[in-house]
């Protein structure tokens, strides 16, 4: 789906306020998870991660490879795929780095929350048209489902 000229992303407002919490709560340190969703560019729930970074967590963030695991053994169990990655911005604006390129994927969305003084604020999602790309800003909107398209997962009892 196009809004202007940048694709969309649409994200449920229950994945949006759990990032905006585990972002408040990682802070002063970059917190990180997993963005899981039916189809490409529709995130109905994140997996919050564990940020691995040892040197630097206040400005880098490192998702273990056992935990990128369980995040798409996750993500399977509920039929749903692994779209991408979020992580926070401790007092940083909500825009990719430099070293966030340099580790982005092409063909993973990555969602941007700057944290200003433990406040969660804004939301940005982006990606990587390709391998030597730079980042492409995605429009994101936050609005339930319809019920003409996808229904929310909901975590099983």
């Amino acid at each position: 789906m196009i809004v202007g000229a940048r694709p969309l992303v649409r994200m449920a407002p229950e994945a949006a306020e759990a990032i905006r919490i585990e972002a408040a709560r990682a802070y002063p340190a970059e917190g990180c998870g997993a963005l899981l969703g039916p189809a490409e560019a529709a995130v109905s729930e994140i997996v919050p991660l564990a940020n691995a970074e040892a040197s630097m967590p206040r400005t880098r963030f490192t998702v273990s490879p056992l935990d990128y695991i369980a995040a798409e053994d996750r993500a399977d169990a509920r039929g749903l795929k692994l779209l991408g990655f979020w992580h926070s911005h401790p007092d940083h604006p909500a825009r990719p780095s430099p070293t966030d390129r340099a580790y982005a994927w092409p063909g993973l969305l990555t969602l941007v929350i700057g944290v200003e003084r433990g406040d969660p604020g804004e939301m940005t999602a982006w990606d990587v048209p390709g391998h030597e790309e730079p980042f492409r800003q995605l429009d994101l909107e936050i609005a339930p489902r319809r019920d003409s398209e996808i229904a929310l997962q909901k975590e099983p009892t």
